[in-house]
């Protein structure tokens, strides 16, 4: 398009002035894989399909009737045993009936090995004696023609597919293909044979090889381990974890029990402290000098002496001889008592300090109690050690139950070694016993069970099969569809038109809401004469009015390129809607290239270009009223600068003051894939009609302006299919690179009786809507 990167930006920031309705994206087509399109071209050109299909048939029709006939022969090999009896005295299975079954065979890798080139040239060099031309190299090609054929027995999986090789060859000479047969089977019994020889010795020097690496690894593990269990003192890792376990539980309940017994004895004690009011020690003194008879001996003497000096007193005073000699009795008796006392508390009490009842008699319940005092703090500092004997003895399990899951995990990992070189050594030592049995074996590990022969009849003579001219056939029928289909697939490409409204439909990604026919008569009369024609219109404009819940008010008529016949269009769906009752403006926005003052013959000095370029002129003043019900705004003077204009804010306030004065407006446009003029309109009208021409229109040019519609968010209200079957007379002006008229257009629609003017020499055209667009 000519217009600038600007007016794009412009219209992708606006909103779009469609209708949005419910109805209008529910009737849009889904979104998926459509394969209409493709079946449509099928059908369109099934007569070139099928000519070049038989076309392609005919080379195979010809060399079929002239293809010499040819022998077939082959022979079959048992490479593994059948019964589970024969597999048990198979030599490969002695001694190995615990170990991995070794009558498995890489059928894949079998097949390929016997259809190597080391294998037939064996094959090859036996049978140039005879035949000189026989090679390597031509038995490959043979393969690769499918004329020697070495394949599997039976299906794919493992219940169908049976232990067997097939060898099939075919040739146009019986006797070369038997003896080509013969070698080839006494090659591959020959490569079993020899496989196995090699094997079995490339096994032994494996086993050779490693055997002393292995006994070393298992002697250093097994001395690893001695060395772990001597560091930590260990005999059984895995048992002595759980009797760990079990010490520090009796010792958690071994401290808990003596905790419950100390504090029980401390509180015993601090009771019978209490009622006593000793400490032990006293406790000690008090009982000694109760059980003491001299010190209990003194009390007595001194206690009756204070009851004699008591009743003396009462008779006597203090200066009585016989209360003085008792009183100095007292005395003595009372330094008896104090030495005897010093001489029990020795020097565990400093003077001065004595507890005062500890001189007191103790009576029995007092030296019951006092008993008990010294029992329980002798047995709470016995409980104290305890709990301080356990304390360190829980630490150092707790130190070690830490470091136990380290150690069994060494230990593990250890053994786990050991036990993994242990039975690899044992297993090599097993395997190379086992295969020192094979090497001693020369049977043939594989079996023929069907000789090499050639097909023969019942008196043993070869039986020529003929040529397979129906599979040719049918492959060379097969090339010709494909290549029909691409012939089909390339001519739709190289012409890259639309052909059926359908296509249209499924390009646009839009409902298609009108079709209209092609028609031969002239456009003067062909809205009153044409049936068909008129039809389309009248159906176009029903769907228009209920496409969406609200009758819409502005439409945009647009096509993707030149002579698509949207103006044609634009200008009988205005008469249609017109004919409806409604008031109708059919605008000429197509300021480069205006056509539709021609086809109404109206003058087309002052339009809408005029009314947008001039602000005294008045939009009133520049319609032309040709019919009923139908006015007309023409295009006025060709402007250069025409997407500025339509795209100018006074554009749009005259679009809001006709959409006010008029029941429906019809805007007919330029081309998209040139000018951006249409897009400036949509932008503030319902939403763009696509017109598409049949046999025309250019599907890139059509696809290109609806994804440009997208990314300016301008809605496509609906595709009209302009179906296009005849050859077009249209007598179009050309234009200059601005879109100047170079010549002029006769009028359309003389003789419509719609207009008043003088009679015209307009050369008639094709009325279909092909017409100027």
């Amino acid at each position: 398009m000519v217009a600038q990167q600007s007016t794009q930006d412009v219209l992708k920031n606006k909103g779009s002035g469609g209708v949005e309705d419910d109805s209008i994206s529910a009737s849009s087509p889904q979104k998926g894989l459509d394969f209409s399109p493709y079946i449509r071209t099928i059908l369109r050109n099934i007569p070139l399909i099928l000519g070049i299909t038989l076309l392609a048939a005919v080379p195979a029709v010809l060399s079929g009737s002239k293809a010499s006939r040819t022998y077939q022969g082959g022979f079959r090999i048992l490479v593994e045993p059948v019964t589970s009896q024969a597999r048990s005295t198979d030599p490969s299975s002695i001694s190995r009936a615990q170990l991995t079954d070794t009558n498995s065979v890489d059928y894949p890798t079998l097949l390929q090995v016997l259809q190597s080139p080391e294998l037939l040239s064996k094959a090859a060099q036996q049978v140039q004696s005879r035949y000189p031309d026989v090679t390597a190299d031509m038995l490959m090609g043979e393969i690769f023609s499918k004329n020697l054929v070495v394949q599997r027995v039976g299906g794919t999986d493992y219940y169908s597919a049976a232990r067997l090789i097939d060898v099939s060859y075919k040739g146009r000479d019986a006797q070369r293909v038997q003896l080509i047969l013969e070698e080839l089977a006494k090659s591959y019994l020959k490569y079993s044979l020899d496989d196995r020889r090699s094997r079995i010795g490339g096994g032994v020097d494996f086993i050779e090889d490693q055997l002393p690496a292995l006994q070393q690894r298992v002697n250093s593990l097994e001395a690893d381990i001695q060395s772990f269990k001597q560091r930590y003192r260990l005999t059984e890792p895995t048992t002595e974890g759980a009797d760990l376990s079990k010490q520090i539980q009796e010792i958690q309940a071994q401290r808990l029990s003596t905790q419950q017994q100390l504090v029980e004895q401390r509180s015993l004690y601090a009771r019978l402290q209490q009622q006593l009011g000793l400490t032990p020690d006293e406790a000690m003194i008090a009982a000694s000098l109760s059980e003491n008879p001299r010190y209990q001996e003194l009390i007595t003497e001194i206690k009756k002496l204070e009851t004699v000096i008591a009743s003396k007193s009462a008779r006597y005073n203090e200066e009585s001889p016989v209360v003085r000699s008792l009183l100095e009795q007292r005395k003595n008796l009372t330094q008896l008592f104090q030495d005897e006392t010093k001489k029990n508390l020795g020097k565990r009490l400093t003077p001065g300090a004595v507890n005062p009842q500890i001189l007191v008699t103790q009576n029995p319940l007092r030296l019951e109690l006092i008993r008990q005092l010294v029992t329980t703090a002798n047995t709470a500092q016995l409980l104290q050690v305890r709990s301080q004997v356990i304390a360190q003895n829980s630490a150092y399990l707790d130190k070690r139950l830490q470091q136990f899951p380290t150690i069994v995990r060494q230990y593990n990992d250890l053994q786990q070694q050991l036990e993994i070189s242990t039975k690899t050594l044992n297993q090599f030592l097993t395997q190379r016993e086992t295969l020192r049995i094979e090497a001693a074996q020369k049977e043939v590990p594989w079996e023929v069970i069907a000789p090499a022969k050639v097909l023969t009849d019942a008196n043993g003579n070869p039986v020529a099969s003929p040529s397979d001219m129906s599979k040719k056939l049918m492959m060379q029928l097969g090339i010709g569809v494909a290549l029909g289909l691409a012939a089909a697939f390339a001519r739709e490409k190289i012409s890259n038109v639309f052909y059926s409204s359908e296509d249209v439909q499924s390009a646009v990604q839009a409902p298609l809401l009108g079709v209209i026919p092609f028609s031969s008569e002239p456009s003067v009369g062909t809205i009153a004469t044409n049936e068909p024609f008129l039809k389309a219109f009248e159906t176009l404009y029903t769907n228009l009015r209920f496409l969406t819940g609200s009758p819409l008010r502005a439409l945009t008529i647009a096509s993707a390129g030149s002579g698509d016949g949207k103006s044609t269009i634009a200008l009988n769906l205005a008469m249609a809607a017109a004919e409806m009752g409604q008031s109708v403006l059919l605008v000429d926005a197509n300021l480069r290239l205006p056509q539709l003052h021609t086809q109404l013959n109206l003058p087309n000095q002052h339009g809408i270009s005029d009314v947008l370029a001039n602000e005294k002129l008045a939009w009133q003043d520049a319609i032309a009223s040709p019919k009923k019900n139908l006015s007309v705004l023409t295009a006025g003077q060709t402007a250069r600068d025409s997407a500025k204009l339509l795209a100018s804010a006074r554009m749009q306030m005259l679009m809001e003051q006709l959409q006010a004065a008029f029941d429906l407006i019809i805007y007919d446009t330029p081309n998209l894939d040139e000018f951006a003029d249409a897009s400036f309109l949509a932008a503030h009208t319902n939403g763009i009609f696509m017109v598409v021409s049949l046999r025309k229109a250019k599907h890139p040019a059509v696809k290109k302006a609806v994804v440009e519609l997208k990314n300016y968010r301008l809605p496509i209200l609906g595709a009209i299919s302009n179906q296009v079957t005849g050859k077009r007379t249209s007598t179009v002006s050309k234009q200059d690179p601005y879109g100047h008229l170079k010549d002029k257009q006769p009028s359309r629609l003389e003789g419509l009786n719609i207009l008043q003017t003088p009679s015209s020499t307009a050369t008639a055209e094709p009325s279909s809507s092909d017409a100027i667009g």
